[in-house]
């Protein structure tokens, strides 16, 4: 039985890298695997990622019984919440829901925001490393649900404020997968 009190297993994650590819590109399956077609987003902020697990519920209740009976799981989510700092040519399409980028040439380019956004179905990684031990999550179906507020301003860099949620399977009941070399996680 484990030690309840065990600071041994306690995590930090001081750094890591957030991944990003086209919807379909095969997840690393193993915790050394190349993380192969995906790219890098860059420097996030000091938040991390922030990850959130989400139930709905719905009571069932008897007339007989003042306390509920029973509860059905209505719906499940899974989502993954940063903040990037650099501005580039993965950045910007993402955050504004796609669109086009021109090179109109002599070093100056448009990128045009549509007024009619598809649904942008992307892969996402996140990879953080606590000294020996390395954790990987990256949900398979995911597009990004809010973008939040972007301060063009003096005084900070600007930052772009993401929401990324996992979509249901293309097959299978894997929402996400977390790979990690920690047996105290596991074991």
């Amino acid at each position: 039985m484990p030690n309840a009190l065990a600071a041994s297993e306690i995590r930090v994650a001081p750094s890591g890298t957030i991944y990003i590819a086209p919807a379909g590109t095969a997840v690393p399956s193993t915790i050394s695997a190349a993380w192969t077609g995906f790219n890098q987003l860059g420097y996030a902020s000091e938040d991390g990622v922030k990850l959130s697990r989400g139930m709905d519920t719905e009571m069932v209740k008897g007339w007989q019984s003042i306390s509920t009976l029973r509860y059905l799981i209505t719906g499940v989510t899974l989502t993954a919440a940063f903040t990037l700092l650099q501005t580039n040519k993965d950045v910007i399409p993402l955050y504004f829901g796609g669109g086009s980028i021109t090179n109109q040439g002599g070093g100056s380019f448009k990128f045009d925001i549509s007024s009619a956004p598809a649904v942008d179905e992307r892969v996402f990684g996140v990879e953080w490393v606590d000294g020996s031990f390395t954790y990987r999550l990256t949900i398979p179906r995911v597009m990004v649900t809010d973008t939040g507020e972007t301060t063009v301003g003096r005084s900070d860099a600007i930052q772009w404020p993401f929401t990324l949620s996992a979509m249901s399977p293309s097959t299978g009941s894997v929402l996400g997968t977390l790979i990690t070399n920690d047996s105290a996680a596991f074991s």
